[in-house]
């Protein structure tokens, strides 16, 4: 006769809705990536994106975070769409501080086009300025200038050799410089022969005039040095003129384009100046020495232009010319340079060369005016990843560190000026760590005031099963997958059900349920089919299985001890979960309990020995709470109670065995034996209440497995809360054994139901018997205690 706190297997079966379902395979579906049944984490989210004051940056958690992610990437798509383009970022020399390259901010494209035109400068400077430096034009004036010299070099010449006829002396001028030569009475060069018939008063004479003379040409000779000079810088005026007519107009020109950046205008000027500065490195390029040895080896003759012209260079960092909207920036690799960019240094035998034209841009930069969009998990793999975010949503600015050469003593290095950026930045993780942040980061919650928490489970109806199906549509769009069938797609929702343990619920999290559907395609011939997805179940839990089997053996061999069946005083079977990686398996326990009169109450063994957890501990106490309300109102509770787990040898936590302990201490005190094919989950109240547990769908099938290796009854079944009934998502072998009576479940709400299954008796004899026990340890500790006072007294006397 069936008990009336039995389950029917109808009761274990997921009452799936039965209208609105009219597809043969998702191909006829509609894809639709959209998340259903988490109303108050989208309003929120919605209400986030419309905040763009500092701090409300967001933090969003939830078990399904590839979803969450892809969902947030396509909704912060569709608002950057509806935001401006941020304005191009770009460093230039600074002339004032070369260490300290300028920023300077440009409207989208203008970047490219100022760097391009600044490159073009640059050849120009190079290569095009020397040719008008050779122009005709410049030519002509040059040998005008040159003959105008020679002309002003003949006269003072011309003076110099008529002062030398006057004294008798004629000039000869030579390699070496000017000679003079005396002349005789006829005005001719006097010979060696003759000079040295001469007498030496006229040999004086001679000497004395030479003297003189060479006095007067040294004068000449300066005078001629003068003019030199002052035509040497006509010539270099002509070059400059050149150069400052050409380049004014280029400025002029670059003026003309980017002169409502003030910036840029003032960078301009500081280019013209430098120019002055030193003029004459760009007037040398154009003699004819360095265009002969230029004719030959075009690549060289211009290092010094070169260097000089490099400082006119942009470096343009963030070039938003094909943005469209405001930026969404997302990386899993987010180490240090990936996150604030890099400065590469040039190494040379000596010495490190950082320049500002090798400096390029981080995430930090890339997300300005726009978003930024991480996995929390990938920031705190990467050391100080956190850290460089949150200084900056802190400071506004990202600053990147001057690096040097690591062996060389000469380091020339860069402080850019910091860059002020805006954006907002969100997270996708989950509660654990958001409240780790939270208790960690004083300032975390000022930096994201924002947090949205999606819910683990959802409804399931007609909506959320279509959802998931429209999902596992785009997924086999995306992968190229064969469609899934509707019994498949009900065999996927079925497995989000054990997932989410309820018949009422599916799990949020899709990823299971997607990975699904790539392993169950592998087995597919054109469509994917319940039987598919069965299979591929089937493979997921092979290591399950084996690890199940290892178990089973032992209770095969009784190397674990479990009684399935017959009955016993003090024993029980409670139910364990155990966890191995990403799998759960549950199996059963033998739980025993001794009385004994005393006054220690009940004590858990494991706990005295330390192999106990905290809650576990409190289930214990609460027992002892419960004996003593509901027995020893009268009477003094005078007990001793033992509870084991036999054959536990590491830790015991959790108070789902608390119900089980309890019946085996009321079972030791009545003497009224246990039902060894039932086993036994729940925890307990001081009240007698029974209230649900977890881990409710491995349990059962645990205790069923070890039923079936050592022989079904007929009389096996699991005891569990009433509130957990909804919670029963269970293998099909085991519904099909509840239905053909080889297997049963019950589900009570209090001791007394609990004691009565397990017993077959009505619960107020157990408790009579129970009260008698106790009442009579209690008396016998009087008596014992009267005795004790008495023979003291006596021995007082």
């Amino acid at each position: 006769m069936k008990n009336n706190l039995e389950l029917t297997w109808e009761e274990l079966k997921i009452p799936y809705p039965t209208k609105g379902f009219n597809f043969v395979t998702t191909d006829e579906i509609k894809a639709d990536e959209s998340i259903v049944d988490q109303e108050n984490a989208l309003a929120t989210l919605e209400f986030g994106l419309q905040l763009g004051a500092k701090g409300y940056n967001m933090y969003v958690s939830g078990n399904d975070q590839k979803t969450i992610f892809d969902y947030m990437l396509g909704r912060l798509q569709e608002k950057a769409n509806q935001r401006n383009v941020p304005p191009d970022m770009c460093y230039i020399y600074n002339f004032e501080s070369p260490s300290t390259p300028k920023v300077i901010w440009l409207h989208p494209g203008d970047g490219m086009r100022f760097k391009n035109d600044m490159k073009e400068f640059r050849q120009f400077l190079i290569n095009e300025l020397s040719d008008r430096l050779d122009s005709i034009e410049a030519e002509k004036k040059r040998h005008k200038l040159i003959d105008e010299l020679d002309d002003k070099k003949e006269e003072i010449l011309l003076e110099l050799k008529q002062y030398a006829k006057t004294t008798g002396f004629q000039v000869k001028l030579t390699e070496d410089g000017i000679g003079f030569i005396p002349l005789d009475l006829e005005g001719e060069p006097l010979s060696m022969e003759s000079y040295d018939k001469l007498e030496n008063s006229e040999k004086h004479v001679i000497e004395d005039s030479l003297e003189k003379l060479s006095e007067f040409s040294e004068n000449v000779l300066n005078e001629v040095k003068d003019v030199e000079k002052l035509y040497e810088q006509y010539m270099d005026d002509v070059d400059e003129n050149i150069i400052l007519n050409e380049v004014g107009y280029y400025i002029k020109h670059l003026k003309e384009q980017y002169g409502r950046y003030n910036k840029v205008n003032q960078y301009l000027d500081d280019i013209m100046n430098d120019i002055l500065e030193d003029i004459k490195i760009f007037s040398s390029s154009g003699n004819g020495e360095n265009q002969e040895i230029k004719s030959i080896f075009p690549g060289i003759g211009n290092s010094g232009i070169t260097d000089k012209v490099n400082h006119y260079n942009v470096n343009v960092l963030i070039n938003n010319e094909q943005l469209e909207g405001a930026p969404i920036v997302t990386s899993r690799d987010l180490n240090h340079g990936r996150l604030i960019g890099r400065m590469h240094i040039d190494t040379e035998v000596s010495s490190s060369h950082a320049d500002f034209n090798q400096i390029t841009a981080g995430m930090l930069h890339q997300a300005n005016g726009g978003y930024l969009l991480l996995y929390v998990k990938d920031l705190l793999d990467y050391p100080g990843a956190f850290d460089l975010i949150r200084r900056t949503l802190k400071t506004g600015e990202v600053s990147l560190e001057s690096i040097g050469g690591t062996n060389s003593i000469n380091t020339i290095g860069l402080t850019p000026e910091a860059i002020p950026v805006n954006f907002k930045v969100i997270l996708v993780g989950d509660y654990e760590i958001y409240h780790l942040l939270t208790e960690m980061d004083l300032s975390f919650k000022e930096l994201f005031k924002i947090n949205i928490d999606f819910k683990e489970t959802i409804t399931s109806d007609e909506l959320s099963i279509m959802n998931m199906a429209s999902q596992i549509r785009a997924l086999c769009d995306k992968e190229e997958l064969p469609p899934v069938t509707y019994e498949g797609v009900l065999q996927l929702v079925e497995y989000s059900h054990r997932l989410a343990e309820s018949q009422d619920k599916m799990s949020a999290n899709l990823q299971p349920m997607m990975d699904l559907v790539r392993e169950a395609s592998v087995f597919a011939q054109g469509e994917i089919t319940k039987e598919n997805v069965v299979k591929a179940r089937q493979m997921k839990m092979l290591f399950k299985d084996t690890l199940q089997k290892n178990i089973e053996e032992k209770y095969a061999k009784n190397i674990f001890l479990v009684d399935v069946a017959g009955k016993k005083v003090g024993q029980i079977n409670g139910l364990a979960v155990y966890e191995v990686g990403d799998f759960a398996f549950g199996r059963p326990v033998r739980i025993t309990a001794t009385t004994y009169r005393g006054k220690s109450g009940v004590v858990d063994i494991e706990g005295a020995v330390g192999l106990s957890g905290s809650i576990h501990s409190k289930g214990v106490q609460i027992i002892t709470g419960f004996l003593g309300n509901h027995f020893a109102q009268n009477y003094p509770l005078s007990l001793c109670g033992k509870i084991c787990f036999e054959q536990s040898y590491g830790g015991v936590d959790g108070d789902s065995a608390s119900s089980a302990e309890l019946y085996a201490i009321l079972s030791s005190l009545s003497e009224v034996p246990l039902k060894q094919g039932i086993a036994v989950t729940g925890s307990i109240n001081q009240y007698g209440q029974i209230q649900p547990v977890g881990g409710i769908n491995d349990k059962i099938e645990g205790f069923y497995r070890v039923c079936k290796q050592k022989g079904l009854t007929g009389k096996q079944g699991v005891m569990i809360p009433d509130q957990n009934k909804s919670d029963l998502v269970l293998d099909e072998e085991v519904i099909k054994a509840v239905e053909q009576g080889k297997f049963h479940i019950y589900a009570i709400t209090s001791f007394k139901e609990g004691i009565e299954v397990l017993t077959g008796v009505s619960a107020t004899q157990v408790e009579e018997r129970v009260a008698l026990k106790l009442k009579k340890y209690s008396i016998d500790n009087v008596e014992k205690v009267s005795r004790l006072k008495m023979k003291k007294n006596s021995k007082l006397k």
